[in-house]
């Protein structure tokens, strides 16, 4: 059941409070909805000292001094035992959780302060939910209990970013300016308190944050995609000004910075309404002149309707060559999108150079049903999103749950870049001796709707895509199976010379990656893969977690 509980909060997607951030643990409040029990207890008798390696571990006994969660299972002044790993002094209170009464699994002790036992006690009457929540943990945010820091940032993390709007007028502005000015506030942290501003700032902060903008320190530009959002929320489309300058239309910008400017701009375009949709597009075209960074943004210009780069994009599907080819699967995924007549004739033009990427793209997104696959409203006001100057008019509404994410990427020395979308801050180092900077977390990803379709016929192993590079292997063995929204799946196909190969298919952060898919699926396989696989993850870690509960992996490494 622990191991259930873990996966379900695990996976669980949301629009957490702070978009540029992640949770790193589960809270307390989670730790005791997943327990059947949470008491404070005191070390009454510590267990003797055991030469023996292959005895069982030593208990100690431990006495209820106050009942958290589970009164109708255990008693004050009740004993108990479990294993306990290191020395402390008789009397010292531990924080014990328990599982499965009445035959009680407890888990590992916890020593902690009479400061965090109340802390418990006061979180299990807060709302369940709402921006009163947050207003409690606030407090707790820069705790010198570095436990409870941690819970407090964790549970804005995981919050929907509506409740961070309701509590706009308790949240403490000045203590936010002083936190992040603060060099030793966490680059985690820094991206809270800027969303946080970001909410409850006013046009006064405004110098500040162009000055972090324009410092050129990676350590003062410090989560720096939050940084920008909070700029545009404060200082509205004239703020694009300075974003698009700095980071965009500068080709010799570093990566991660760039990927930061657009993460920005994606927040602004799908989640709050301080910058017209058609500035933020005329910002990201600067990427189209990065061949490197162009595949980027293809789909974010087909979510908001931009169909003026429509010849632009199809002359660049026609000069891409073997170093740059990833383009062709989003350029059709734009053109599917587009309503304008001349997109279906530009498809079948470029079919006739590269039928595989068109294959591709019509697997993975599914046509047939509808021409736009993002388009979930109206498509009255999809025709006039250009101008004589090439730029869009106007704001259109998009549907967040059906946008696109990165389009395709190849499995090529463009590999080491795509891994920086999961940058980390603290290993990022520029010239200035250790200044650490990094991009935009997976919470930025716009997720990207593929939906189901019959996988495109294949006649030998040649028609797969060249860059897939199948291993030879045991003829024998069968084709596995495939999903069409599935994360990844692979296939064994014959070649020419009668063995088999095994392609491999995967959709990686939302992202499609450019592979073939074979000609059928076997359902047996499909069905055995849904049911098994998740039963055999879910039972591991539950042996692993009932494990620790039980002393087993402390007795294996001790």
């Amino acid at each position: 059941m622990a191991a259930l509980v873990l996966i379900s909060v695990t996976f669980v997607p949301r629009i957490v409070a702070c978009p540029f951030c992640s949770a790193v643990s589960l809270t307390f409040a989670e730790q005791l909805d997943s327990n059947d029990i949470a008491v404070v207890a005191k070390l009454i008798e510590i267990p003797p000292v055991i030469n023996d390696p292959d005895a069982d571990f030593p208990k100690a006994t431990f006495e209820i001094l106050k009942i958290l969660k589970g009164t109708d299972f255990v008693k004050q002044q009740m004993t108990f035992r479990t294993q306990l790993v290191g020395t402390y002094p008789l009397g010292q209170k531990f924080l014990v959780m328990g599982v499965d009464p009445p035959q009680v699994s407890w888990t590992t002790p916890m020593m902690t302060s009479d400061k965090v036992f109340k802390y418990l006690e006061d979180i299990q009457e807060l709302p369940e939910k709402g921006p009163q929540r947050l207003v409690f943990f606030q407090n707790y945010l820069e705790d010198q209990e570095d436990v409870l820091a941690f819970d407090a940032y964790d549970e804005f993390a995981r919050a929907p970013y509506e409740d961070l709007i309701g509590m706009k007028d308790q949240m403490d502005r000045n203590q936010l300016i002083d936190w992040i000015k603060d060099p030793d506030t966490s680059i985690t942290r820094r991206r809270l308190y800027f969303t946080m501003l970001g909410v409850c700032g006013t046009t006064e902060e405004v110098p500040l944050l162009e000055e972090l903008i324009k410092s050129g320190s990676r350590k003062k530009r410090a989560g720096l995609d939050a940084l920008l959002a909070c700029y545009l929320n404060l200082k509205g489309a004239e703020g694009v000004d300075l974003v698009e300058s700095t980071f965009l239309a500068d080709p010799e910008v570093d990566y991660v910075d760039t990927l930061a400017a657009v993460s920005a701009l994606r927040f602004h375009g799908t989640e709050v309404d301080f910058v017209p949709t058609s500035r933020i597009v005329k910002a990201i075209r600067h990427l189209l002149d990065r061949p490197k960074m162009a595949d980027m943004i293809i789909p974010d210009l087909a979510r908001w309707k931009d169909w003026s780069v429509m010849e632009r994009l199809v002359q660049m599907f026609k000069d891409a060559d073997e170093e740059s080819n990833w383009l062709r699967v989003p350029v059709i995924t734009y053109l599917r999108a587009c309503p304008k007549p001349e997109a279906a004739k530009y498809i079948e033009e470029l079919r006739k150079i590269d039928p595989d990427a068109v294959e591709r793209a019509d697997f993975f997104l599914g046509f047939g049903e509808s021409d736009d696959p993002w388009d979930e409203e109206d498509e009255s006001t999809e025709d006039d999103q250009s101008t004589d100057d090439g730029e869009s008019n106007g704001d259109t509404e998009t549907d967040s749950s059906t946008q696109p994410s990165d389009p395709p990427k190849p499995e090529t020395d463009r590999s080491s870049k795509r891994e920086l979308d999961q940058f980390d801050d603290s290993q990022a180092c520029n010239n200035e001796g250790g200044d650490t900077e990094g991009g935009p977390d997976d919470a930025s990803e716009l997720p990207q709707t593929v939906k189901d379709s019959a996988p495109p016929k294949f006649n030998n192993a040649q028609d797969f895509s060249p860059m897939s590079k199948p291993e030879v292997i045991d003829s024998n063995l069968e084709p596995t199976s495939f999903q069409s929204n599935s994360r990844s799946g692979s296939y064994v196909v014959p070649n020419e010379s009668g063995n088999r190969v095994e392609v491999e298919t995967q959709v990686a952060s939302a992202s499609l990656h450019s592979t073939s898919l074979p000609r059928k699926k076997p359902a047996a396989n499909l069905t055995m893969s849904i049911i098994f696989i998740p039963m055999g993850i879910s039972a591991g870690i539950f042996v692993l977690l009932w494990s620790v509960v039980n002393g087993w992996f402390e007795r294996l490494i001790f």
